[in-house]
């Protein structure tokens, strides 16, 4: 993870910002990960966004992202 964000942003240096802003989002998506189900079940306990976060639709999404265990 770290070594793509750096790498995109290293393109994104040199001249080729679609290239590396693509790399970048990889990165940055693979880095924060582990970090993705914690926000979840955050937004989902905030008084009026969680109600929202409650609905079917991105209950189920977020279930699919979740893993076994969640540190929350």
């Amino acid at each position: 993870g770290t070594i793509s964000f750096g790498a995109g942003f290293f393109l994104v240096i040199i001249g080729w910002p679609i290239i590396g802003m693509i790399i970048e989002t990889y990165g940055f998506f693979v880095l924060f990960s582990g970090f993705w189900p914690t926000l979840a079940v955050f937004l989902q306990k905030i008084p009026i966004v969680g109600w929202v976060f409650q609905q079917p639709f991105f209950r189920s999404l977020s279930d699919r992202f979740r893993g076994k265990r969640v540190p929350v």
